[in-house]
């Protein structure tokens, strides 16, 4: 039988010593889940570097990850539909920072809005992404603390005059908050815990 990358590596792992055999598939999981984010991470940069922006692309990503791992919202089936999705969203984004008439009066609204929108709504759990009791209130704690640094943040550098830099976090911020919307209307109110 053919073993995939992450299986073989998690069985030189538990051959090696270096991991118990009861963990192998936690282990196998960790593996294919670094993997897929080196993955997403690698694809997002060449996108970036096709379209002449990786450090936009680089602060997007930096901006956008803390604040949507804890705020939630919508999530993929699966890592290769998320990794799918997430090529023409990071071009869309990408895009948007390069070519829409971005103004003061345009980032303050999207700002404000998609602040408010991570502190009213986060966390939004998703049946791919449960969270339980006590996440709930560390991830909102979490995710309004990330909001306010960025919002602070991007607001900030717009004022220094480093609009590129600020919009890649406003875009970050407001990607995350379109995530929350997603799945708070998909999922509404429904109780989606571990269990």
């Amino acid at each position: 039988m053919k073993q995939n990358f992450s299986e073989r590596v998690a069985d030189s792992l538990v051959n090696a010593g270096a991991a118990p055999a009861e963990d192998k598939a936690l282990y196998e999981y960790g593996i294919k889940m670094g993997l897929m984010l080196v993955i997403n991470i690698v694809t997002a940069v060449l996108i970036g570097l096709l379209l002449g922006m990786v450090w936009q692309c680089i602060i997007f990503l930096i901006a956008y990850n803390p604040v949507r791992t804890y705020a939630g919202g919508y999530h993929a089936r699966t890592p290769l539909a998320c990794y799918l999705i997430s090529i023409p969203i990071t071009a869309a984004v990408l895009l948007g920072i390069k070519l829409l008439p971005w103004n003061g009066y345009s980032c303050a609204i999207v700002l404000f809005c998609s602040a408010m929108i991570v502190v009213l709504l986060a966390p939004v759990a998703d049946p791919n992404k449960p969270i339980n009791e006590r996440e709930k209130s560390v991830f909102k704690n979490r995710a309004r603390a990330y909001s306010a640094v960025l919002t602070g943040a991007a607001i900030m550098l717009w004022w220094a005059g480093m609009t590129q830099i600020s919009l890649s976090i406003i875009m970050a911020l407001g990607l995350a908050s379109a995530m929350l919307v997603l799945g708070a209307i998909k999922f509404g109110n429904k109780q989606l815990e571990k269990a």
